[in-house]
């Protein structure tokens, strides 16, 4: 009985525990990078600089290692860009 007992409160602590996929956390990631970019872009437009330009193409970049990295790089790219 004390067995079932322990069985029952391991499986129940382990269901009740939520686990992000790689996926999701690299999605996570990828919407903070997209709204990062829409800041630096704003900046940008507001004062041409290049070093605003460079990061531009350093967060483009850090997207698309992710959405390669994902297993789906289609449907990674086109639910980062629709949210």
């Amino acid at each position: 009985m004390k067995r079932l007992t322990v069985l029952l409160l391991l499986t129940v602590g382990v269901m009740s525990t939520s686990c992000t996929s790689e996926y999701e956390e690299r999605l996570i990631e990828g919407r903070y990078l997209i709204d990062r970019l829409a800041t630096v872009e704003r900046s940008h437009n507001l004062m041409m600089n290049s070093r605003l330009s460079s990061e531009i193409e350093e967060i483009r970049n850090e997207i698309n290692l992710l959405a390669k990295v994902s297993g789906n790089e289609e449907l990674f790219l086109r639910e980062v860009f629709e949210d």
